[in-house]
């Protein structure tokens, strides 16, 4: 019995982790981008809006 509980609570660790990783890159892609562009109009870079 012991197993079995230990076993499930280790699933749900898994469970809550990926989805706390899985929320934390769609947070990031939701975030807008800010490009630099040189005097030529060339890509400078880029990075994410706060």
């Amino acid at each position: 019995m012991k197993k079995i509980m230990v076993l499930v609570v280790l699933i749900m660790t898994l469970v809550v982790s990926c989805s706390y990783l899985e929320e934390a890159e769609k947070e990031q892609r939701e975030r807008g981008v800010e490009c630099r562009y040189g005097k030529r109009g060339g890509l400078e870079n880029c990075r994410y809006i706060n």
